[in-house]
């Protein structure tokens, strides 16, 4: 044995302390300068928009608790009688079913129409991508032109009359009110907006694996299975996105009814966002426009509330 190998053998050896990792409570996130950049950037837009919404809140929250004169700009504290004063409103019988029935219609329809028309224009045709951009059309023009148009196509005697008539048909009260009025403005909402609405879903049917539906296609799953149970599932945030859209956006309409019926005959074609405007550009009662308009926010909140806890049963998503 050489000199080496004995001084091999009498050599102690090393033994590396043990590793002593880091609590987690005091290493820092990994991303923590990541996040705090992000923030930065997205603080001055949300403070602004966090001020000037925050004080018209609390602003027509103060206004509802008055009668205001508009002419003379009195104000006088009535308390919560403009928010008694809805329930018994005859007007508002009319109004707050009309609401509701326009906001499901609208809602519903504008979904289901998305994806339909989304897994139509992501099949791979010659000349898809002009549809693709013929269906985003609508969503460049204007509200007010796109209401004015669909109002001389259903107006009577208008061009859907005559279409109607060719086939032997009975003039059709399109716009005299009651559920018929209600499903032609939810109509002329949904071609206006089903656009972007589209775009969305387009953008995820793309992002889909075609791994999942070539595994499913040797498995011996239709078109129909393969839809339901893995396109749908890897797209449902995004229908619940465009839905959660469709909810808020109904709340919203105005120029259609304002310049197709102005909310006529009576009430009986009006909804809650125009009945605000009534009340306090037309009958001056901004007290009571004010409890309407809170009534209203309450509502869209409460609602888009409830589907936001209720995302969990419905949406899938990967990183659970």
């Amino acid at each position: 044995m050489n000199r080496t190998d004995h001084a091999a053998v009498a050599a102690p050896a090393r033994v590396r302390p043990p590793r002593v990792r880091p609590s987690s409570k005091n290493r820092p996130p990994r991303d923590a300068g990541r996040n705090v950049f992000g923030y930065s950037l997205l603080a001055p837009g949300v403070l602004g928009f966090v001020a000037v919404g925050g004080t018209a809140l609390v602003w027509v929250f103060w206004l509802s608790l008055h009668s205001v004169n508009a002419l003379s700009q009195k104000k006088t504290f009535v308390g919560l009688d403009n928010y008694v004063r809805i329930f018994h409103d005859p007007d508002m019988k009319t109004v707050f079913p009309n609401t509701a029935f326009f906001v499901v219609l609208l809602s519903v329809l504008g979904t289901v129409a998305a994806v339909a028309l989304a897994v139509l224009l992501n099949q791979k045709l010659a000349g898809i991508n002009f549809f693709r951009s013929a269906i985003f059309v609508p969503a460049l023009v204007t509200m007010v032109a796109w209401a004015l148009v669909w109002h001389f196509i259903v107006q009577p005697k208008g061009l859907l009359d005559g279409i109607t008539g060719a086939f032997g048909l009975d003039p059709m009260p399109w716009l005299r009110g009651g559920t018929l009025t209600l499903v032609v403005f939810a109509v002329v909402q949904m071609t206006k907006n089903v656009g972007v609405n589209v775009i969305i879903m387009l953008a995820a049917l793309q992002s889909v694996p075609e791994d999942l539906l070539e595994a499913a296609r040797l498995d011996g799953a239709g078109a129909w299975a393969r839809f339901r149970h893995i396109v749908v599932p890897q797209i449902s945030p995004a229908i619940l996105m465009v839905f959660m859209l469709m909810v808020t956006g109904s709340f919203k309409v105005f120029e259609i009814v304002l310049l197709m019926t102005g909310g006529g005959p009576g009430v009986q074609s009006s909804v809650l966002s125009f009945a605000i405007y009534h009340e306090a550009f037309e009958l001056n009662d901004i007290g009571y426009a004010s409890s309407l308009a809170v009534i209203l926010f309450l509502a869209v909140l409460a609602l888009t509330g409830i589907i936001w806890q209720l995302r969990k049963r419905f949406v899938y998503y990967e990183s659970d």
